[in-house]
C-alpha cells in the first residue's frame, strides 16, 4: 500500500485532500509563492524559483521534479485552474512570461520557454518531450560567437483545445489556432489555422478536423 492509499484509509479521502492542500500551500509559501488557489497539490520535489512571480490557481497539480522558473524583472508564470504539470517538465520564463489557461496538461520532459511571451489557452494538451521556444538566437555575423549576438523574441500563442504530439517543436513567432492537432515530431515554424491537423518538418496542414 502506497503512502496516499494508507493515509486515505486512515483519515478518509476528504481529509487527505485537505491535508495535501495545506501542505502544498505551506511548501509554496516557504518559496515565496503567496498567490495560490484552493485544492492544489504541489509535490515537495517541485523546484520553484521566482516566488512572488508565480500564480497557482484552484485545483492545480504539480508533480515531483517539475521546475517553474520566473527570474526576469518583469517575468511571471500564471497556471490556470485544474491544470496538471507532470513529472520533470520545465517552465522557464527567461526574461519573458508564461500564461496558461485552465484544464491544461504539460507531460513529462516537455520544456516551455517564455522569452518573448508564451500564452496557452484552455484545454491545451502537451505530450512528452515537446519543446516550445518563444525566442531565436541572432546569428548573422559569422565573426561574433552566436551566444554574444543576442536573441529575437516575438512570442507564441497556442489557442484553446490544441493537442501537441510527443516530441514536437514549436518555434518563435507562431500562433496555433483553436482546436488544432500537431503531429508527433513536427516542427511548427508558421501559423497553423484553427481546427487543422499539421505534421512534418516543417509542419504542414494535411487536413481540417471533421473534414475527410
Amino acid at each position: 500500500m502506497d503512502k496516499r492509499n494508507m493515509l486515505t484509509t486512515i483519515i478518509g479521502e476528504k481529509y487527505y485532500r485537505s491535508l495535501r492542500h495545506s501542505m502544498s500551500r505551506v511548501f509554496c509559501f516557504m518559496r515565496g509563492i503567496t498567490d495560490t488557489g484552493s485544492n492544489i497539490s504541489v509535490s515537495s520535489g517541485t523546484i520553484l524559483k521566482g516566488g512572488k512571480k508565480i500564480r497557482i490557481s484552484d485545483g492545480v497539480v504539480i508533480e515531483k521534479g517539475a521546475m517553474l522558473i520566473a527570474h526576469g524583472p518583469d517575468s511571471f508564470i500564471g497556471i490556470g485552474s485544474n491544470t496538471w504539470l507532470c513529472y520533470n517538465c520545465i517552465l522557464d520564463t527567461s526574461d519573458g512570461w508564461i500564461k496558461m489557461g485552465s484544464h491544461c496538461t504539460v507531460n513529462s520532459f516537455s520544456i516551455l520557454y517564455g522569452n518573448g511571451g508564451l500564452e496557452l489557452g484552455n484545454f491545451v494538451r502537451i505530450a512528452p518531450h515537446v519543446v516550445i521556444a518563444a525566442m531565436n538566437h541572432t546569428y548573422e555575423n559569422p565573426d561574433i560567437p552566436i551566444c554574444k549576438q543576442g536573441i529575437q523574441s516575438k512570442g507564441i500563442k497556442i489557442e484553446d483545445d490544441v493537442w501537441i504530439g510527443a516530441g514536437a517543436k514549436v518555434l518563435d513567432g507562431v500562433t496555433i489556432g483553436k482546436g488544432s492537432v500537431i503531429g508527433a515530431g513536427a516542427v511548427v515554424t508558421k501559423n497553423i489555422p484553427a481546427y487543422s491537423v499539421a505534421v512534418g518538418i516543417p509542419a504542414k496542414v494535411i487536413k481540417k478536423r471533421g473534414i475527410k
